[in-house]
């Protein structure tokens, strides 16, 4: 197993505790007073102001090493594992752009709600996190209309409809603030992303979890993008 699989079990883990930690937090707060539900960004950890915005915290060193590991991979002059090609280097910095898009948004958040330096209302922040999603989505669509291995294809293409998934739950919210199901949904999403994540990397990078049907064929003559792809079956 090499720095790829570590990186999507660490995306996957950061994923899925945002998500349960919403959707446990979005519930508690529903059951205490349904009527006056109404979804948030965020829910602090705890009242007291040392904790208070741990998550953002936490979130934001994750988004910050998520975004130095895809700048730095662009880079990567390996060519058996990806190769400092045009197409790695341009989905790579795609998905840094993304990635940076996220952290701007979550600083945002946290200087809104720590300083009135940045007035950020909650229909707003869902309105941006919508927009992003979306790119995050086009992002992983053109990702998979470029990869030239079609196990990889199949899993940028899984995580780009459920960002644009995401990015719907994200604008409805931000015109529905009310909607329970909605912010519940956009938690299950994330969950749902942050799974596909470990997935992902499981298949991609474990030869144990290569799907059945599929293996790997070494292009070691091209030496470029696409020396690993993936042939289904005896095709």
């Amino acid at each position: 197993m090499g720095g790829g699989v570590f990186y999507h079990i660490f995306s996957s883990a950061a994923l899925v505790s945002l998500a349960l930690y919403h959707l446990v937090s979005a519930t508690t707060t529903y059951l205490k007073s349904p009527l006056a539900y109404v979804a948030k960004p965020y829910h602090p950890v705890s009242s007291s102001h040392r904790f208070k915005y741990l998550q953002l915290y936490l979130l934001i060193t994750c988004l910050l090493i998520a975004f130095a590991h895809q700048t730095l991979i662009s880079s990567d002059s390996d060519p058996l594992l990806k190769g400092s090609t045009p197409v790695h280097r341009f989905t790579s910095l795609q998905s840094a752009a993304v990635l940076f898009l996220f952290l701007i948004l979550s600083l945002s958040l946290l200087i809104s709600d720590a300083t009135s330096l940045l007035p950020l209302p909650s229909d707003l922040f869902f309105a941006l996190a919508s927009a992003v999603f979306f790119l995050q989505s086009s992002s992983s669509a053109s990702s998979a209309s470029v990869q030239t291995s079609d196990l990889q294809a199949k899993c940028d293409s899984v995580s780009a409809q459920i960002s644009a998934l995401a990015a719907l739950l994200c604008l409805i919210l931000a015109c529905q603030p009310r909607m329970f199901v909605a912010d519940v949904g956009l938690g299950g999403a994330v969950c749902l992303q942050g799974l596909w994540m470990l997935q992902t990397g499981l298949s991609l990078y474990v030869d144990a979890f290569i799907p059945d049907g599929c293996h790997k064929l070494l292009d070691v003559v091209s030496g470029v993008e696409g020396s690993t792809k993936v042939r289904v079956g005896g095709l």
